[in-house]
């Protein structure tokens, strides 16, 4: 087993152990437990975990901590761009498993990376493509997403031979690592780089770590900036708070791994 390896399974174990949610049901259960040894500890931790689970459900805190991620690039406008030399779109758009179990392009929470990689295609014909996306499964045969996605392209509007499908990656650090590595982008080439906006930062980062200046082109955004409260909207903030957790920890552990040169990633002045 390569350090890849080691950083991969050991990045899904901490996002495993640092779920909010999980750690909201072991911090009840151990509170439950305290009642029949330790009443008083029991109360307090169960008091405390009710109190978490009625703030996060209703006040919009996974969004608040959201905002920062998604501001972080802007979306560059369209209109007056000068044609990108390629687009690179990550991978997470597509469910492999329900794919290949059902014969559909399965699309999950972040289905705008592929209608965004659609509507750039066409708008930029001579750009060329790439879709980063292997499988994060722990299984070594699990189906990968480029598997998934290949036969629908045509379909989607858009010519199988002018899309490279990087299918060996596991998570936004072996996205950049293999497509920087398939691709040999030129100096002074122009290249767009399409994920949610949330996780924006975290994969300029890792790009910039391997050498290779994108544009950022958030899409996805969870956020409206418009936010208010108190408003009872539980799924949809645990929601949030997970995928906010979820990128916050991605950027410590990979800064403190060398997979990018800075804690909190931003725009720089090329990024045009």
């Amino acid at each position: 087993m390569g350090v890849a390896d080691l950083f991969f399974y050991a990045s899904k174990l901490l996002h495993l152990l640092v779920e909010p949610d999980s750690l909201l049901v072991l911090a009840l259960a151990a509170g439950a437990g305290l009642l029949w040894w330790r009443p008083r500890l029991g109360r307090w931790i169960v008091s405390l975990s009710v109190l978490a689970l009625v703030l996060i459900s209703v006040f919009p805190i996974g969004a608040w901590l959201l905002l920062p991620l998604e501001e972080r690039f802007p979306r560059p406008a369209l209109a007056g761009m000068a044609p990108p030399d390629g687009i690179v779109v990550l991978g997470g758009a597509v469910d492999p498993q329900v794919a290949d179990a059902r014969g559909v392009l399965a699309l999950k929470e972040y289905g705008e990376r592929i209608a965004e990689m659609v509507m750039l295609a066409r708008r930029f014909p001579n750009a060329r493509l790439v879709h980063s996306g292997g499988s994060a499964d722990i299984r070594r045969a699990a189906p990968t997403e480029a598997a998934a996605l290949a036969p629908y392209l045509e379909p989607l509007g858009i010519d199988p031979a002018r899309v490279l499908l990087e299918a060996e990656s596991r998570n936004t650090y072996e996205n950049a690592v293999f497509s920087y590595r398939a691709v040999q982008p030129r100096p002074g080439e122009r290249w767009l780089l399409v994920t949610s906006a949330a996780h924006m930062p975290r994969s300029v980062g890792v790009f910039r770590g391997v050498g290779w200046q994108m544009i950022p082109f958030p899409v996805d955004y969870q956020t409206s900036r418009r936010e208010r409260w108190p408003v009872m909207a539980p799924a949809g903030h645990w929601r949030q708070l997970r995928l906010a957790v979820h990128e916050y920890i991605g950027l410590l552990s990979y800064y403190l791994a060398g997979h990018s040169p800075s804690l909190f990633p931003g725009p720089m002045e090329d990024e045009t």
